[in-house]
């Protein structure tokens, strides 16, 4: 019998189990003596032993059914879990993955002295080892990285059926081209191109859907190296992530997994402090990082930032002074970005004192430079207690966003939902703010289309106050007049073109699931335009 089709389905679910177990133990890592989730990792465990024993896969069997003794002792509270313990779990855990990646051998001699250690430990039983466990390295532990490439996506069901069905109907049309009369030729034949280029259109949007990835989706893959470099330097680390819906082609994002693991490793071992330090500083003994995404305009920002104790001020000047000859005034008079920008120079990369700064100098180099390659840039803040944060600006090909739809005239616009606070009819607006209305049509040279009354996007927007006095903003709000509201639609956001560029207003050109455009709004530029112009 031909297994090959049964291994292919046991690395497949036991990829998506481990996945699952790795969450759960992060969980009960923080509530040890919470037996429902004890429970749910003894059922992904004893899944995975029941899939290898049936293949004959005798190292992952032996291996899980050890796991699963553990699990049945803290579940049904013969015994206490430890942090320990746990640890000992995920150190299986990470075995099993590898494992299963070779089809249950053990293909090195550093493996199989990984495998017998672990085994060793996990046979003794909880009782006998719950807190003399130690903490077993993994031959490939030395540099912590997301386990998975991005070689899949997970891709909706109804998704691939809308683009089965639309290749369906462009396969029927080439064959439905009706006989037509000369008088009727003209006019039949444009309906049928209309018709062929709407499903080419719509084809085109659902199947570049496929190339992108959620930011969220992305930083997930991250979460448990996190936990390990935490776990690794003694600290106590929380991961946040703003702005995880925001998505992106997923061939960018893969190009940022070695430089985000440089810059969380160097967050965790330079940045956070320990814990008892940080309560001495009044601080919460758990740090932060924070992940923040977000499009503005043809880019997407990226800032990760941590609590910690700041970038070493010290080291750069000792640094610039040293290795760049400056004096104090000519340190002085740097920007705040050309300061701290001084420790992603080789120069300063590869210098001994970095290896005590508490500040990043190691490995930044690399950072700069594989951001450089993909056409980015990235500016550094830092503030001594308070912690530090880079913002990287990478340039978009391809994105995704969610943008209220609107007319102007016959144009066709739209302005991210996130910018948008709130939509009222004209009619029910008060007088005096009847009068601090931003007219679009002004300034796009558009007349009125004859729409059933006029709509108010009222804007979220931060601006400078010389930006937004020009305008009659109340308490820093935006309202701009549009003609009608078409709807909350998703769009795929591309780059402008060189001639579109130049008009400044915009940002973007949105494709909307019917292959029609809408120009994507750009405030900042809008707001300067429109300042400098006069148009109100």
């Amino acid at each position: 019998m031909d297994l090959t089709k049964y291994e292919k389905i046991f690395a497949q679910e036991s990829e998506r189990y481990l996945k699952e177990l790795d969450d759960l133990l992060m969980r009960v890592e923080k509530d040890l003596l919470n037996r429902s989730l004890w429970s749910e990792i003894h059922g992904k465990v004893h899944s995975i032993k029941g899939m290898a024993r049936a293949l004959s896969l005798d190292k992952i069997t032996g291996l899980s059914h050890s796991m699963e003794d553990w699990c049945k002792e803290f579940q049904q509270g013969t015994m206490e879990a430890t942090a320990n313990a746990v640890q000992l779990l995920f150190d299986g855990a990470d075995l099993l993955r590898l494992l299963v990646a070779r089809k249950g051998e053990t293909d090195s001699h550093e493996n199989q002295r990984w495998y017998s250690s672990l085994t060793s430990q996990f046979e003794k039983g909880p009782e006998e080892s719950a807190n003399k466990v130690q903490h077993v390295d993994s031959p490939h532990s030395s540099t912590p990285s997301p386990n998975k490439k991005i070689n899949q996506v997970q891709v909706q069901y109804s998704l691939i059926e809308e683009l089965l069905g639309l290749s369906q109907e462009i396969l029927l049309s080439e064959k439905a081209l009706p006989p037509l009369s000369q008088e009727q030729i003209s006019s039949g034949l444009k309906n049928w191109i209309d018709r062929y280029t709407s499903l080419l259109k719509g084809l085109c949007f659902r199947l570049a859907q496929l190339r992108l990835m959620s930011v969220g989706d992305f930083f997930e893959l991250f979460v448990k190296t996190i936990r390990d470099l935490a776990k690794e330097h003694n600290k106590e680390v929380r991961f946040e992530v703003i702005g995880g819906e925001v998505q992106a082609d997923i061939a960018l994002l893969a190009n940022l997994r070695e430089p985000f693991i440089h810059l969380f490793r160097n967050s965790i071992a330079h940045g956070i402090e320990p814990p008892d330090e940080r309560v001495r500083a009044g601080k919460n003994p758990e740090g932060k990082i924070i992940l923040e995404a977000r499009r503005e305009r043809d880019s997407l920002i990226i800032s990760i930032g941590d609590d910690g104790q700041g970038i070493d001020r010290p080291a750069i000047i000792r640094h610039l002074k040293g290795k760049g000859s400056m004096t104090d005034e000519q340190i002085a008079r740097m920007s705040q970005e050309e300061f701290f920008n001084t420790i992603i120079s080789p120069d300063f990369s590869s210098v001994s004192e970095t290896t005590d700064m508490a500040g990043r100098g190691i490995g930044m180099s690399v950072v700069a430079q594989a951001i450089e390659y993909l056409g980015g840039s990235m500016t550094i803040h830092s503030e001594k207690s308070r912690g530090t944060e880079f913002i990287i600006k990478l340039p978009l090909s391809l994105s995704i966003l969610y943008a209220v739809t609107f007319y102007v005239g016959d144009y066709a616009l739209s302005i991210p939902t996130s910018n948008v606070e709130s939509i009222e009819r004209r009619d029910r607006i008060s007088p005096q703010e009847r009068k601090s209305l931003y007219d679009l049509r002004a300034l796009l040279g558009a007349h009125y289309n004859g729409g059933n009354g006029f709509h108010i996007l009222k804007l979220r927007h931060h601006t400078p106050d010389s930006l937004t006095s020009g305008l009659h903003a109340k308490n820093g709000q935006i309202c701009l007049l549009v003609d009608g509201i078409t709807g909350n639609r998703q769009l795929m956001v591309m780059p402008l073109g060189e001639l579109l560029s130049k008009v400044r207003i915009f940002s973007g050109v949105g494709i909307m699931e019917d292959g029609h455009i809408s120009m994507l709004l750009d405030l900042e530029n809008l707001l300067e335009v429109q300042t400098s112009s006069g148009h109100t």
